[in-house]
């Protein structure tokens, strides 16, 4: 049969990615981004659809008869109704571990750039530039603390989580592990509690689930050292955004950086831009991901798995790339 291939946001594959070709007849269509009000329309007749960040929900799919495939350009499957899929039979694939070393090494930049303070004081020299800050032979406007002996507690036990450890030890930080699923033991592997009462550093490297919902709330953040820090590059929700808010403005915890928020895009509106001028706080649109290497095996591999899935037959059980 010719498949209809529906690529809903190709804005989420950055410029200089090479879409490979698939190599079976189909026809293509391909949208910077689509609507919510835009899925079905641009989903009819269309046997599989491929997207970075739309979500499909039961609402749009129980309208869609042809549709047999999802190919997630992502890691996570929270966009999709998984249940519905499967009740149904639509394949959905994703793409576990293409981003694991560039998110890794995105969250210790976070951690490096609030311990050491290397943009606010590239900011002061504007300043100096600027006149509107005075010229020292010595700049104290930032407190710059080390990393090595200090106490990073990750939350997540996945790949990513594993090459943040990883990092984190060769430049001599202390590693505590908080695994949700218990499955692991050792003097690394500590209670969220325990990990939060001992870390200089939170780093959140987990999915987001019905059981990491605000797993970092209010309680969770008293719990933590008042100069330690929590990095968040997993999935927004899994710390309680106003909780955070407060922590910071009152000075009970450190600082804190986000990479990934409950309502993306950013909205001008959203509460969290009561701390963006901070010091001690950084925002980032969810980019950790998206270096140009991580991008083109993200691609590629989303590509892979539709012509996995289209070369499979019924009764071959679980393809490559199937999600889980």
């Amino acid at each position: 049969m010719k498949h209809r291939v529906v690529f809903l946001d190709d804005e989420g594959i950055g410029p200089g990615v090479i879409t490979p070709q698939l190599p079976f007849e189909h026809e293509w269509s391909s949208y910077v981004y689509t609507r919510p009000d835009q899925v079905l329309e641009r989903l009819q007749g269309a046997t599989i659809a491929m997207t970075c960040s739309v979500p499909l929900r039961e609402e749009h799919l129980a309208q869609l008869p042809d549709l047999q495939m999802i190919s997630l350009a992502l890691t996570g499957t929270d966009i999709v109704d998984m249940d519905y899929c499967r009740a149904r039979g639509i394949e959905v694939t994703n793409v576990p571990g293409y981003a694991t070393n560039t998110v890794a090494e995105h969250s210790l930049a976070m951690m490096f750039e609030l311990f050491r303070k290397v943009s606010s004081y590239h900011r002061v020299m504007q300043q100096v530039r600027d006149g509107s800050h005075e010229t020292k032979n010595i700049y104290f406007d930032f407190p710059i603390r080390d990393l090595r002996g200090r106490v990073i507690g990750i939350v997540g036990n996945g790949p990513i989580a594993k090459r943040v450890a990883e990092l984190s030890k060769a430049i001599g930080m202390d590693v505590i592990v908080y695994d949700r699923g218990g499955r692991y033991e050792g003097a690394n592997f500590v209670p969220l509690d325990v990990l939060l009462q001992r870390s200089d550093v939170v780093m959140i490297n987990c999915p987001l689930t019905d059981e990491t919902l605000n797993l970092i709330d209010a309680d969770e953040l008293a719990q933590m050292k008042s100069d330690a820090v929590v990095i968040n590059t997993g999935r927004g929700g899994i710390v309680n955004e106003a909780a955070l808010i407060e922590a910071v403005e009152q000075g009970r915890i450190g600082g804190a950086a986000l990479d990934v928020v409950v309502d993306e895009p950013v909205q001008p509106d959203n509460p969290l831009f009561r701390l963006i001028d901070r010091h001690n706080f950084i925002l980032n649109p969810h980019v950790a991901w998206s270096s140009q290497d991580s991008m083109q095996g993200l691609i590629s591999r989303s590509l892979d798995n539709i012509t996995a899935f289209v070369n499979a037959s019924p009764n071959e059980g679980k393809r490559a790339g199937a999600a889980q």
